[in-house]
């Protein structure tokens, strides 16, 4: 089995990078490996290894040409050492060891750090909907948290890329249920076969490994260490390790050590890692006065780092809120035989009682931590026991050798199972197109008003009602077709509610493989063939027509089918559940497709000066006795729009107005404008463009519906 393996390693400060280096050796036993790096530095330390091969990760294409990989394995963190990584398995769809199951912080750095806010709404929007998107928008105006990031993980995009997924611990797998979208079924009669193929991404716990070198203090002196690292011999240590982060807790720890220096004095705290540049905890330390018994190391060397961890006699491990991490530093404290106090909350929860004692979160948190404290100080025995209850378990549990078995083994199961997809197309092949979500400005149909009017004229000569509502909509249907990008003979368009008269102008202009359209207001569902022919040049045209209840039926098309779907005068008319229509679009366009919009503008200035002369504000509200449906049931604003398609799942890319029935008086609108409305959005037409960028349906909004 050859593998891409996709990870940062040393010299770079990443916990992930120490951890594939143990790893590696192992795995290299058992498959043909070759590491991909980012940094140089990574590639010139390890260009000599014979077990395994490094390489720039640049040149992946060229050696994957050369000899195709069996399978991708990336090793994903939440931080900018992960960001090839992540960007790569998007591309290359592989499995995925999730050392961490949020993904938040990486993908703010990656886009709000480089001033992309559009890149983050697309994120937030694509993984969470509308919701998502309102909170980037929050986000946009400096209103946001830390603690938000770690309850929106924001790993839909990575998981639905993915033939398989790793994690270290039950609690980060349980957190990923539900994120899964199938891919399309495109062929109805294919469907149970595709379903079975490709159900969900597989999720294999593999818990995080201990470290080799563990073993190695096993004939350390723990005085010798204290020496060698200046620290008493006599005092009592607690040690916190790691990169220092507001999720680890510190506060919490130097309080509750605080109240354990006045009964036990003798004690010291030693912060071992580097301190973070925006959450400090130095000017802490001195501002509670424990300048002389809590040391802050700064960032440690691997020798220094073991020589901490034999010296110390207790481990505190805190974590709330939590990315799902196994925390490889409390694996090593337990594999050291100490003491470890943990939080009680998420993974750490997951570690059986005999090995560590834990602290619960809330309100009594650092008392409970005190208290954890003082029983480990005056009760060595207890301490004793603990640790050799954690080595036990962590030695039999964690071992390094048992992981990479299970790597490999999980990695064979992929491997298998996308050759015996292969006949009906792999996971890999279904999900990479989903990366791609059509985001460059496609060229649209250019018309002439009148020729184009003209010519569908042609084909209505003897019906002077289908004539008479053409030149009345003209400037609308030419508006309108003037947003549909020009297609080729590979893509497909559905028009719901056809009149046929938007229909010739994309046909002729828009070189579309083939256009469907829908009749909604009456009869049975049925097909039939829609044929109009041009009074002059006897062109023909033949559209297949399908006559759903776009309220009610599922529409009669596979998923992602379209390219680009039009919805135009019509969603006016709908009487109880537009957003049925709605869903229905998002389903069967295809990722990055095309829904174009078009309705009556019930704030426009014409609207509203109805409105205030004591007028009903409807552009058409009257009763038609003839056609029922005809009437419009509700007239929507430019906001109701945008709320409607993006809880819909569409991403507005342009939303503006036109006013095709009456043309307001300049002082009007400059009394309007005191409201902060742009006049692009007081016209009496709206014309919305929106592009499907997220699966997350939010059904009911709340300003549609009661």
């Amino acid at each position: 089995m050859r593998l891409a393996y996709f990870s940062p390693l040393p010299p770079s400060k990443s916990g992930i990078a120490d951890y594939s280096a143990e790893l590696l050796p192992y795995l290299a036993s058992g498959a043909e490996i070759c590491v991909f790096v980012e940094q140089a530095r990574e590639l010139r330390a390890n260009e000599d290894r014979t077990d395994y091969r490094v390489y720039d990760v640049t040149h992946f294409n060229e050696i994957e040409a050369k000899k195709p990989f069996d399978l991708c394995l990336y090793h994903q963190g939440n931080n900018p050492y992960h960001e090839y990584i992540y960007e790569r398995a998007l591309v290359k769809p592989g499995v995925v060891v999730m050392h961490e199951h949020c993904l938040h912080h990486l993908i703010a750095w990656k886009t709000l750090g480089r001033d992309d806010e559009d890149g983050y709404w697309d994120e937030m929007f694509y993984s969470y909907g509308r919701r998502g998107s309102q909170l980037a928008e929050m986000r946009r105006r400096d209103v946001g948290s830390e603690y938000q990031q770690f309850l929106l993980p924001l790993n839909r995009r990575l998981v639905n890329h993915s033939l398989g997924i790793i994690v270290h611990n039950e609690y980060a797998a349980a957190q990923l249920e539900g994120l899964w979208e199938p891919p399309p079924i495109r062929e109805p009669q294919a469907r149970r076969h595709q379903l079975d193929a490709f159900s969900p991404p597989p999720v294999e716990i593999i818990p995080h490994h201990l470290s080799p070198k563990v073993y190695e203090l096993d004939r350390w002196d723990a005085m010798a260490c204290r020496e060698a690292l200046g620290l008493p011999l006599d005092r009592w240590l607690v040690a916190s390790f790691g990169f220092v982060t507001q999720s680890k807790r510190i506060p919490i720890l130097l309080s509750a050590f605080k109240h354990l220096l006045a009964v036990l004095p003798q004690a010291m705290c030693l912060i071992v890692g580097e301190d973070h540049w925006k959450w400090s905890v130095a000017p802490l330390i001195e501002e509670m006065g424990l300048t002389g018994s809590v040391r802050l190391t700064g960032y440690t060397n691997e020798r220094d780092f073991f020589r901490y961890l034999k010296a110390v006699d207790v481990v505190v491990n805190l974590r709330y809120p939590t990315a799902g991490e196994t925390s490889g530093t409390l694996i090593r404290a337990l594999g050291a035989g100490k003491a470890v106090i943990v939080s009680d909350f998420g993974q750490f929860g997951e570690l059986p009682g005999e090995v560590c004692l834990k602290t619960a979160l809330g309100p009594d948190e650092e008392r409970h931590l005190y208290r954890q404290l003082r029983k480990l100080a005056y009760q060595p025995a207890l301490r004793e026991r603990l640790g050799r209850n954690a080595a036990l378990w962590a030695r039999q549990h964690c071992e390094i050798s048992r992981s990479a078995v299970r790597y490999l083994t999980f990695a064979e199961r992929i491997v298998q199972e996308q050759r015996q997809l292969g006949r009906l197309g792999s996971r890999r092949e279904m999900v990479a197109p989903r990366l791609e979500l059509q985001s460059k400005q496609l060229p649209t149909i250019a018309l002439d008003q009148a020729e184009a009017i003209n010519y569908v004229a042609g084909f209505f000569t003897e019906d002077k009602a289908a004539t008479d509502y053409l030149h009345r909509h003209a400037e609308r249907i030419v508006e309108t077709v003037k947003l549909v990008p020009v297609g080729d003979a590979s893509q497909r368009l559905l028009e719901l509610s056809s009149y046929l008269q938007m229909t010739p102008l994309i046909k002729r202009f828009g070189q579309y493989g083939e256009i469907v359209i829908t009749n909604w207001w009456s009869g049975e569902p049925h097909e039939k063939l829609q044929r109009i022919r041009h009074a002059t040049t006897g062109e023909e045209l033949i559209f297949p027509m399908q006559n759903v209840d776009v309220e009610r039926d599922r529409f009669p098309y596979p998923d992602e089918y379209f390219d680009v779907a039009l919805c135009c005068e019509l969603i006016e008319h709908l009487t109880e559940d537009p957003m049925h229509m709605l869903v229905e679009l998002n389903r069967v366009l295809k990722w990055g497709g095309l829904l174009i919009l078009t309705t009556p503008n019930i704030a426009s200035a014409f609207s509203i000066q109805e409105a205030l002369a004591g007028s009903s504000p409807y552009i058409y509200g009257s009763y038609n006795r003839q056609a029922r449906a005809d009437r419009h049931s509700r007239e929507y604003t430019p906001k109701d729009v945008r709320v409607a398609l993006e809880a819909a799942g569409f991403k507005v890319i342009k939303l503006f107005t036109r006013n095709l029935w009456h043309q307001p008086e300049e002082s009007f609108l400059r009394w309007l404008d005191h409201t902060g409305v742009p006049r692009e959005l007081r016209g009496d037409n709206i014309f919305a463009v929106g592009r499907k960028a997220s699966a997350h349906i939010e059904r009911y909004p709340d300003r549609l519906y009661d």
